[in-house]
This record gives C-alpha cells, sequence and structure tokens, in this order.
C-alpha cells in the first residue's frame, strides 16, 4: 500500500464482493478517502443472498471506520455505490473537509434528485434551510466537442448505427441542458462542503485536482458524469477515475496518458453487461483504451477493478489487457489481489467468506 511516501488502501471494490470503489489515500501533509459508499452485488452475481449481504456489511463497516478519520472526503458522483446517506454520514460529511461533484450542472436528472436529497438530509441533521440561487449558467457547450479522438474513429459496420445513437443521446442531453439552465441551484449546506468540478486544494506539498465533468461511460451517457481524482505527493502520482467505464472514450484515455500516473485506479468495462448494456464495438473499445494507457504512461501499478469484477468471465473477455501488461511490465492487479484475497466473483457460491480486516 505504499509508494514512496504516498500512501493508498483499497477499501472495497468489486473484486472484494460488493459494488464500491472506496479508496483511502494518504501522504505526511493529510488523508483523502475517495467514494465512501458500497451497494449490493446484482442477481447474477455467482453468491447467494447470505454471501452478498455478508460483504456489503463488512464493506460498509471498514467505511465508516475511515470517514471517521479521513480529513477529506470525495464524492464523484451520486450513485448509492459511491456515498452513503444515513444520518451517521451525513453528520461526518458535516465536519469533514468535503469536496462532490456539482449538483447544478453536468448532472443527469437521478442524480440532480439524488444531490438535493443528500444535501436535505445534511441540513436537517444541520438544523438549517437548503439555500438557493438562481442559475448561475445558461449556455453550455455541446459536451462531445471535447471528445475530437472519439469522433475521428470510423466504427465500420456500426457508424451508421452509432450516428442515429448519438443524434438520440444528444437530445437527451439538451433536456439535462434546459433543467440546468432554468431550475433553482442549490448552495452548499456547510463552509466545509465544496463542488468539485475542475477545482483542487493543497495542504502542505500534497495537491489535489479534480477533473472536469467525465461522462459516465460512453457519449452522451445515461447514467451522467463523474469527477477523477489526481493527487501528488512526493514525485508521484496518483488517479481515481471513478466510473469511466474502461475508459469506453479514447479522449479519456488520452487525458490519464497525458496525466501520466505512477498509479492507477481504475474502473472497467461492465462485461457482465455483454450483449445488453455493453456492445462488443464498445468493448473493444475498452480493451484498446486501456492498451494504449498500458503501453504510452506505464504506470507502476494499475488497480483495475470496478465494474469488471462482477463478472467471472472478466480475465478471458479482456485477456489483450493482461497481455499488454506483461510485455510493459505493468503490474495490473484487482485490489482484491491487491490486498492478498482471491477476487469474491471467482470463489464458490456461497463458500470461503472472507474479507480486509
Amino acid at each position: 500500500m505504499l509508494s514512496g511516501e504516498l500512501e493508498f488502501k483499497l477499501i472495497a471494490f468489486d473484486s472484494m464482493g460488493v459494488k464500491s470503489s472506496c479508496t483511502l489515500v494518504k501522504t505526511p501533509d493529510t488523508s483523502i478517502l475517495i467514494d465512501p459508499g458500497a451497494a449490493i452485488m446484482q442477481k447474477s452475481f455467482p453468491l447467494d443472498d447470505l454471501g452478498k449481504y455478508f460483504y456489503l456489511n463488512s464493506a460498509t463497516e471498514r467505511i465508516r471506520v475511515e470517514m471517521e478519520k479521513a480529513e477529506h472526503i470525495v464524492i464523484s458522483h451520486y450513485h448509492f455505490d459511491h456515498y452513503m446517506v444515513d444520518k451517521e454520514a451525513c453528520e461526518i460529511f458535516l465536519n469533514t473537509d468535503l469536496w462532490i461533484k456539482d449538483p447544478n450542472r453536468w448532472i443527469n436528472h437521478s442524480q440532480w434528485e439524488r444531490s438535493r436529497d443528500l444535501l436535505q438530509r445534511m441540513s436537517r441533521f444541520n438544523k438549517a434551510d437548503l439555500m438557493y440561487s438562481p442559475p448561475g449558467q445558461r449556455q453550455y457547450r455541446d459536451p462531445v466537442e471535447c471528445l475530437p479522438m472519439a469522433f475521428s474513429k470510423d466504427f465500420g459496420n456500426y457508424q451508421k448505427r452509432r450516428g442515429e445513437l448519438i443524434s438520440k443521446w444528444r437530445s437527451r442531453f439538451r433536456k439535462m441542458q434546459q433543467r440546468w439552465s432554468t431550475e433553482r441551484w442549490i448552495k452548499p449546506v456547510s463552509p466545509n462542503m465544496h463542488f468539485s468540478d475542475g477545482s483542487g486544494f493543497e495542504v502542505g506539498d500534497t495537491k489535489v485536482r479534480f477533473s472536469r465533468p467525465l461522462f459516465h461511460g460512453i457519449e452522451y451517457s445515461s447514467t451522467g458524469w463523474v469527477i477523477a481524482t489526481i493527487i501528488d505527493y512526493g514525485g508521484k502520482k496518483l488517479i481515481h477515475t471513478s466510473d469511466l467505464q474502461g475508459p469506453v472514450i479514447e479522449d479519456h484515455a488520452q487525458w490519464i496518458i497525458d496525466e501520466s500516473p505512477d498509479i492507477l485506479i481504475l474502473d472497467g468495462p461492465p462485461t457482465y453487461l455483454l450483449g445488453y448494456l455493453l456492445n462488443r464495438t464498445n468493448l473493444d473499445r475498452c480493451i484498446n483504451n486501456i492498451i494504449r494507457i498500458i503501453r504510452e504512461s506505464s504506470p507502476d501499478v494499475i488497480i483495475y477493478d470496478h465494474h469488471l469484477l462482477r463478472d467471472p468471465l472478466y480475465r478471458g473477455r479482456v485477456a489483450k489487457v493482461w497481455d499488454a501488461a506483461e510485455d510493459m511490465d505493468v503490474r495490473i492487479i484487482s485490489a482484491a489481489e491487491y490486498n492478498g484475497l482471491v477476487p469474491v466473483v471467482l470463489r464458490s457460491e456461497g463458500s470461503d467468506l472472507q474479507f480486509e480486516k
């Protein structure tokens, strides 16, 4: 868990039996807990209900322990495997330096509502009313203007269908934009709450930066946008991507390459949804993108997990990634394996329950 003087601890991940990518990063200056949330595995996950709840409860306990100690907490977006909403969590959030995804723009409809629910809960606990303002921005650029690489590619037989989908999804984006431009914006509920998008902070020699909003998966993703976290200390750099799902978008991969992290905590493609919400073309994009990252930035270690480790066939589906990592002498590993455990998805159903203490 140590890389120079930049330490990281993998608290809860999919390979550890629960939907999560909760990570603690420590330097001599401070501690940052990223995405303190967990959710139960999907019905298709090869584990009985008893096992699923065992891992969920174990993960939740570990996350709460780290929340109590962390000096800064980051919430990259408002999916329940990335944050908690109960009373205990809200009290901790109110008393910690909190960096959250902007709830007012670059956010889909469901997360717009969830973010307001979280802030409402915190406000009630703080015995204060929510504060609103008129919209702070009226006009928005089309987000795909920031994706020249993705839109310069020819996807062959899929190109026509992709164009049809992009046109449909662009209309969905415009409806979101209408909401951001006309409905009231919510304000932070405490002095130590910050909207993170594109911002950052420094503590001593530790620099923490947050990315601009990045698509949660494919272009115009219905699941919205996420914020990645970049932490620099002592000549080492760690990136926690949050939910880029691969990354599936070529420009997101290029951003990682340009950042050149030493430690990359990367969520993989949701291969358990192959043939349903993930098609072969986009899976191939994910594979090609991470191979580019391996070859062109050569991190010391890649924690390759969240989403991917819900599928017992994950290793075979992305075998080329491991081949590329071996060729480049890049260590690529799941969170469970990094912690000395066997990924839960590879264990027999309902047996050999174990977790990181």
